[in-house]
């Protein structure tokens, strides 16, 4: 690892721990403004229009490909995460974030495929893809055990029909195999 990441790195991980520490002040402090709570809901949205910082180029730049597939990464996570906050804040759900983390391996997924598709790297679209889907199974099968009723027949009809589209295409590819004669 070079230097200078391992630096930056430090410094972020150096950055976030104080902010944690000091959250509780920090809050505090942002009460004391008058600020009223619905709009302090909307906060997510900073999240959102900084992903747009790094979509935007990316998916409309005429840089070099590889540098526009760098930026589409962290411009996923940060869209998909904020969107995920976003919604939790606006309708204080926090509690369903014992399957919405789910959205953080999802977004980081079609970050990772939308980079193989803009720098045609085939490797980045098998990984995220197969990461995007592992989260979304994940999304079902947390949803379906922490997120009540409705969830867990959502979940299970999402399941079965997961299972039947794998069961079809095996199939599929089984009788595609034999041919005729």
């Amino acid at each position: 690892m070079s230097r200078t990441v391992e630096l930056s790195l430090g410094l972020m991980l150096l950055a976030i721990g104080v902010l944690v520490l000091a959250s509780q002040a920090i809050g505090g402090w942002i009460s004391g403004l008058g600020i009223s709570r619905e709009l302090l809901a909307w906060w997510p949205v900073l999240l959102v229009a900084l992903s747009l910082f790094f979509l935007v180029p990316s998916l409309i730049g005429r840089q070099d490909p590889r540098l526009r597939a760098g930026m589409v990464i962290p411009g996923a996570f940060l869209a998909g995460v904020g969107g995920t906050l976003l919604y939790t804040s606006m309708n204080d759900r926090w509690s369903e974030w014992s399957y919405l983390w789910t959205s953080i391996p999802f977004s980081i997924g079609l970050g990772l495929y939308a980079a193989g598709l803009i720098a045609d790297l085939p490797a980045f679209k098998w990984i995220g893809s197969g990461m995007a889907i592992g989260a979304a199974v994940a999304y079902l099968a947390f949803a379906t055990a922490f997120g009540g009723e409705a969830f867990r027949v959502i979940g299970a009809v999402g399941i079965i029909a997961l299972g039947l589209a794998l069961i079809a295409g095996g199939l599929a590819e089984r009788l595609s195999r034999k041919g005729p004669g």
